[in-house]
């Protein structure tokens, strides 16, 4: 179905090639994962098979040539090619269209002009593939990063095309949802497309039977064995942060309730103290509140009842804003699409502190030591928008850590990571000065249980759980009630 012959590929300012001569072949009816360290090449690959090397990505060094069922897919014109290659990618935010889930699915069907019956038929069918039939009604706005992953794979779902490309699809779902999207992809190779998964989240991968495993470094395609191996470690044992129970709150909330403008109810009465020294992992399955409890901490939301403190401050009593919460709380967004701007990787990482008026020789300074701890230094010239998701991911924490907050607030850190990179940057953040406590939300158990003092399970828009990992993660009935098991 896919021929890639010598294909090479190099971004605009770009010494060495992010893809060397690469020679590959997948066939219909076939599960094949692309694997790699974060920078090997992965999504590059991806932008070559569904045509957006060269098409959207203009000014860059291409040789070589990928063939679709023996045409050249240069050659084929886009409409042409969206009908047989279909993409979900990476980060799910660039790829959602429409304000109604029901319409951002239809999209591709109506620039199909098929007849309405039939795109309506196609919708309920692909959105009851997923599970997400009751989401047809929703606004996209209010959806959670796993529940926009499942709207963009139905979309594609919907075209019925040859080639399935999926980059990333797993790294913002729960377990469960993960563990059902795997099956999908499995029964879809077995009535005959060729399906193509680019991940880092390989044990899940490996659940499912695969037909062609193949792994990329520095651009180059490598034995899988050894590699493979290398991709799938365990986290390393660490010795952990101390709580800080009776110190003063960084922040807390109390009795908050958060709905959407429709009325949907997002949080019951959470109550939640977050003290120096924690480092919290926050669990849920996809939509469960997770992002929406985190944005009250730094004022991006504001509540419909209860009380959202930091520092001791009333934050909606005293009308605080995102830039003076800024000082005390950072918040990495689970999507980088949302924060980076800048023209290079320096220039983001300098646009934080600079706002708040530090000295120029502690912007310097702190964008040094933010980049080496994020393994970004190579990147500082390079515009933050050419980079892979990872390396992006990697980009918009450091930006937030150049601003030293008290309390660090992730969602999702380790969303196109490689183990290397996740090992390196969370070691980082523990021994980092500035930063008191931590938060990060996560559908990663393995990451919760080796860095987190403290598990927060919400259900249900409430808190379920909390206490240390090694009670709430050994609950096996919480797990598989909440979909983390």
């Amino acid at each position: 179905m896919i021929e890639i012959e010598g294909l090479s590929y190099a971004y605009p300012q770009q010494t060495e090639p992010s893809l060397r001569a690469v020679s590959l072949a997948f066939k219909a009816g076939q599960l094949a994962l692309v694997a790699g360290h974060s920078g090997s090449g992965k999504t590059t690959l991806t932008r070559c098979i569904n045509g957006l090397i060269p098409r959207r990505y203009t000014s860059g060094r291409l040789q070589g040539r990928v063939l679709m069922a023996g045409a050249d897919i240069a050659k084929l014109g886009l409409a042409e090619l969206a009908v047989r290659v279909g993409t979900v990618l990476q980060d799910p935010e660039t790829q959602i269209v429409a304000a109604e889930v029901f319409y951002d699915i239809a999209f591709g069907l109506e620039n199909l002009g098929l007849p309405r019956d039939e795109i309506r038929t196609r919708v309920q069918h692909a959105a009851d593939r997923i599970g997400i039939a009751h989401l047809l009604g929703r606004s996209t706005a209010s959806l959670s990063g796993g529940e926009k992953q499942k709207v963009s794979l139905a979309g594609v779902l919907a075209m019925q095309p040859d080639v399935l490309l999926f980059d990333e699809p797993l790294a913002a779902l729960d377990p469960a949802s993960a563990r059902e999207v795997m099956q999908l992809l499995r029964d879809l190779a077995d009535a005959g497309k060729a399906v193509i998964i680019v991940e880092h989240r390989i044990k899940s991968v490996m659940q499912q039977r695969l037909d062609q495993v193949i792994v990329l470094e520095r651009g180059e395609v490598v034995p899988d064995a050894v590699e493979m191996a290398q991709l799938d470690q365990r986290y390393p044992a660490i010795q952990k942060r101390a709580r800080q129970p009776n110190s003063p709150p960084l922040a807390e909330l109390r009795d908050v309730g958060f709905a959407h403008p429709n009325g949907e109810s997002v949080l019951n009465n959470v109550s939640l103290r977050v003290q120096p020294g924690d480092v919290i992992a926050l669990l849920g399955r996809n939509g469960v509140g997770k992002s929406t409890l985190c944005k009250h901490l730094i004022g991006l939301l504001r509540p419909s009842s209860g009380q959202v403190f930091v520092e001791g401050q009333d934050v909606v009593a005293e009308k605080l804003s995102v830039a003076q919460l800024a000082r005390s709380v950072g918040y990495v967004f689970q999507s980088p699409s949302f924060m980076l701007f800048a023209p290079s990787v320096r220039e983001e990482l300098a646009f934080g502190p600079r706002n708040l008026e530090l000295p120029k020789d502690q912007i310097a300074a702190n964008g040094l030591s933010a980049a080496q701890s994020l393994n970004i230094s190579e990147f500082m010239e390079r515009h933050p928008l050419a980079l892979s998701f990872g390396q992006q991911k990697r980009v918009s924490i450091a930006s937030v850590l150049t601003m030293q907050p008290k309390l660090l607030i992730m969602d999702e850190p380790s969303a196109g990571q490689d183990h290397d990179n996740i090992v390196r940057f969370m070691n980082d953040l523990l021994a980092y000065a500035s930063v008191q406590a931590m938060i990060f939300a996560t559908h990663d158990l393995d990451l919760a249980r080796a860095y987190a003092n403290r598990v927060v399970v919400m259900e249900d828009g409430a808190i379920a759980a909390d206490a240390e990992p090694e009670v709430v993660l050994a609950d096996e009935g919480l797990l598989r009630r909440c979909r983390l098991k």
